[in-house]
C-alpha cells in the first residue's frame, strides 16, 4: 500500500490467491470494462480446473502461507465440528455401570487441542490475528498527512543533488514520513509496535505448527 492511501475502517488485505473474488471483477470492469470482467472470469475458470485436477491452482502459489493461513484453520473448524471420533490415546478409559470399558473423555481434550491449534494459526495471520496496532489510525493519518504536504513518496523532499541524479539516469530516492521532526514519534511508536506484533505472531506460528506436527497423523476421520 502506498503512502497516504487510507484504509477503509475494517479494511481486511484481500489475499492474491482468491478466485471469484468480487473485488477482483470490480476493478476488472473499472479498468478495462467488459473484456476485463471476461478475462477475470476466464482466469478464474483455470484455477478452478488446476484445482480439481491437482488440488492447488496458480493462484495458490503466489503466497502459499497466505493459502495455508486461509485454508488449514478453516479444514481444522470443519473437521472439527463434522468428525466421528477422537484420538483414543486422549482422556481416560473406564468402566461404565453396564460393565463395559469406554472412553468419552477423549472428545472433550481433542476439542481443546483443535481450538489450541485453530486460533492460534488465526493468530499468525495478519489479517485476523485479534491484536491490532493501537495506533494504526495515527499512523495512517500521518501518511495521508505526509503525501498531500510532500507527495505520496516525498518528491517534494527531493534535494538538488537527488533532482540531478533523477535527470541522468532516471532513478528516483524515496523520501519517508520518519525524516520529518514532526512526525518521527508517530513513526516510532508505529513501528515498534508492529514489531511486538510480528513477534507475537511468530510466536504463535510456532506453536501451532508444533502442535500441528505432533497430532498430524492423527487428523483423520
Amino acid at each position: 500500500m502506498s503512502m497516504g492511501t487510507k484504509r477503509k475502517k475494517g479494511y481486511v488485505p484481500r489475499r492474491s490467491w482468491s478466485i471469484f473474488d468480487r473485488e477482483a471483477y470490480h476493478w476488472a470492469w473499472v479498468d478495462k470494462t467488459f473484456f476485463g470482467v471476461f478475462d477475470c472470469f476466464r482466469k478464474d475458470m483455470r484455477y478452478c480446473r488446476q484445482r480439481i485436477k491437482k488440488g492447488y491452482c496458480d493462484a495458490d502459489m503466489y503466497s502459499i502461507y497466505d493459502w495455508f493461513l486461509e485454508t488449514i484453520p478453516t479444514m481444522l473448524e470443519q473437521y472439527k465440528k463434522t468428525r466421528h471420533g477422537s484420538p483414543g490415546i486422549l482422556g481416560e478409559t473406564y468402566e461404565n455401570e453396564d460393565g463395559i470399558l469406554v472412553n468419552d473423555t477423549c472428545h472433550r481434550e481433542w476439542d481443546t487441542i483443535l481450538d489450541r491449534m485453530i486460533f492460534l494459526f488465526r493468530e499468525a495471520d495478519e489479517s485476523s490475528c485479534q491484536k491490532k496496532n493501537p495506533y494504526e489510525d495515527e499512523h495512517m493519518k500521518m501518511l495521508e498527512e505526509f503525501a498531500q504536504k510532500y507527495g505520496h513518496f516525498g518528491e517534494m523532499l527531493e534535494t538538488a543533488e537527488e533532482k540531478e541524479e533523477r535527470m541522468k539516469t532516471g532513478a528516483h530516492v524515496v523520501h519517508f514520513p520518519s525524516e520529518i521532526p514532526e512526525y518521527v514519534d508517530v513513526d516510532e511508536r508505529y513501528y515498534a509496535e508492529e514489531k511486538k506484533l510480528e513477534e507475537y505472531r511468530n510466536q504463535c506460528k510456532e506453536e501451532a505448527f508444533q502442535l500441528f506436527s505432533e497430532w498430524f497423523f492423527h487428523l483423520w476421520d
